[in-house]
């Protein structure tokens, strides 16, 4: 099928042709999950398809953080259990005006329509710090994500060494922080040792191509904790100096990063605006000693 990959193990993978937004199936005739639904109408009913073809006597949504792309496939499963982050409902409530109107606006933009509104809802299961559950056959550690959503969670099945990482350790896109460096550096630095003792062989990132092989997944934590050191470092160097957040900004404008030259999905505003968010974060905390700027 077109836009699949299977990784084995009953789990499959379908990726979207907006934003290359990866949605995920694990099947089982007990009891299957479906993880992010999204991210047109079409797609959500081909992923409703594809499980009822399978016929699992039981089905549990997980939705791994409230940002409007991963949030829009409730409605075709009134009848499944949901698993979410404990602040998943909040966000959703603050949040379903601007879900919507994104959500119609790309669905229009690829010639379909919603069938039915968004509407906000609240997990069945709400879930938060480091949670083992037992679905069917499917053992589930979910592990607060924090550093792009205040409600991500990412999902990991140790026995197929899969992780679903959320908005996280894409190809295509660069850390994308609403909180500073430091809090989504710690997240990273949580799955590190979990991937150097060989649990995640396989990484399927929120948005882009997905990682196979235990190399590849260190590789892809290796290079977001670089990233986040860069920014930091130039932030810390233009704070020493008494510089602007732009003098940072500037310096870093030249620098490679992944979605820099992408058409669809460009990320140099997210960069910049790390950049900010990074030097706004030290300069509050007062992070430098009177010996000048330290290396993170």
């Amino acid at each position: 099928m077109a836009g699949w990959t299977d990784l084995g193990a009953g789990i499959h993978v379908r990726q979207s042709t907006r934003y290359a937004m990866n949605s995920v199936l694990a099947l089982h005739p007990e009891h299957a999950l479906v993880v992010d639904p999204g991210i047109l109408p079409s797609e959500i009913a081909d992923l409703r398809a594809a499980m009822d073809a399978a016929s699992p006597a039981a089905v549990t949504l997980v939705f791994t953080h409230s940002h409007w792309d991963h949030v829009l496939g409730r409605s075709w499963w009134p009848e499944a259990q949901t698993v979410g982050h404990d602040r998943l409902a909040k966000e959703l409530a603050r949040d379903a005006a601007g879900i919507a109107e994104e959500a119609e606006r790309v669905a229009i933009a690829s010639g379909e329509r919603w069938p039915r509104p968004f509407a906000p809802f609240a997990p069945d299961h709400a879930v938060s710090g480091l949670h083992f559950r037992k679905l069917g056959p499917w053992r589930c550690v979910f592990r607060d994500a924090f550093g792009h959503s205040d409600s991500q969670l990412s999902l990991h099945f140790p026995e197929a060494r899969v992780l679903i990482a959320a908005d996280m350790l894409s190809d295509i896109e660069i850390p994308d922080l609403d909180q500073p460096p430091d809090v989504y550096r710690r997240t990273l630095e949580a799955l590190m040792p979990i991937a150097q003792g060989g649990a995640i062989e396989t990484l399927v990132p929120g948005h882009g191509a997905i990682a196979h092989g235990n190399d590849e997944v260190l590789a892809r934590i290796a290079a977001d904790l670089e990233y986040l050191d860069v920014i930091e470092l130039a932030a810390r160097d233009a704070i020493a100096a008494g510089r602007p957040v732009e003098d940072a900004v500037e310096r870093l404008e030249a620098m490679e990063y992944a979605g820099k030259h992408s058409p669809e999905y460009p990320t140099m505003s997210i960069h910049a605006a790390n950049i900010r968010r990074a030097y706004a974060a030290l300069a509050a905390k007062g992070a430098l000693s009177s010996n000048g700027p330290s290396r993170p």
